[in-house]
C-alpha cells in the first residue's frame, strides 16, 4: 500500500512538472497576443477609428476598419517597435513583396525567402509605405507569415477595387403576386 501510494506521488509530481512548460508557454503566448491587439486598437483608437478584422502573428499585429478604410499594423521585436498605419483612400494599390534568393544544393534548386513584405503605393505623389510581416534576419524560420500576407494583400485589394466603382443604387423591391 505504501508502494503504491509513493508510486501515485511520483507520478504526479512527474506530470505536473513536465505540464507546467507547457502551461506557462500558453499563458505567455496568450499574454502576448493581448498585447499585440490592444495596441493596433489603441492606434485605431487615436486615429478614430475601430478594428472590424484582424490577425496576430507572432511578433506583428494587423488590422483594419471597415468603415473607415484604414490599415493598422504593430510590430514588435527585441530592438525596436513598429507602428504603423495606411489611408486606404490615399492607396492605388497594395502587393506582396518576397525578397529571396535561390540556394544550389545537391539535391537540387532551394528558395529561400529573406523578407515578406507588403507593399503600399500611394495614388499621389507621396512614398510607398511597407509592412514588414518577415525578415529573416529576425525570425529563423517561416511559420505561415506567406499565407497570412498573401490572405491581407486580397483582403485590402478586394477593398481597393470596390472603393474605385461608383456605388450602385439599391435594386427596387418586387413585390411577389400569389
Amino acid at each position: 500500500m505504501e508502494m503504491d501510494l509513493g508510486s501515485a506521488i511520483i507520478g504526479a509530481i512527474v506530470i505536473v512538472i513536465s505540464a507546467l512548460p507547457v502551461i506557462l508557454m500558453n499563458r505567455s503566448i496568450k499574454k502576448r497576443k493581448k498585447v499585440l491587439l490592444q495596441s493596433i486598437k489603441e492606434m485605431a483608437t487615436q486615429n478614430n477609428c475601430h478594428i472590424n478584422q484582424h490577425e496576430i502573428f507572432g511578433s506583428f499585429a494587423i488590422g483594419i476598419d471597415d468603415s473607415k478604410n484604414f490599415v493598422f499594423f504593430y510590430r514588435q521585436t527585441k530592438e525596436k517597435e513598429i507602428k504603423q498605419f495606411v489611408d486606404l483612400g490615399e492607396v492605388q494599390s497594395c502587393k506582396v513583396i518576397n525578397t529571396s534568393r535561390t540556394l544550389k544544393r545537391k539535391e537540387g534548386n532551394q528558395k529561400v525567402i529573406d523578407k515578406l513584405e507588403l507593399s503600399f503605393i500611394p495614388a499621389m505623389n507621396k512614398p510607398e509605405i511597407k509592412l514588414e510581416f518577415f525578415n529573416a534576419d529576425v525570425n529563423a524560420q517561416l511559420y505561415g507569415e506567406l499565407q497570412s500576407i498573401e490572405k491581407w494583400s486580397k483582403l485590402i485589394n478586394d477593398r481597393l477595387k470596390n472603393k474605385n466603382q461608383p456605388m450602385q443604387p439599391p435594386k427596387p423591391l418586387q413585390a411577389s403576386v400569389p
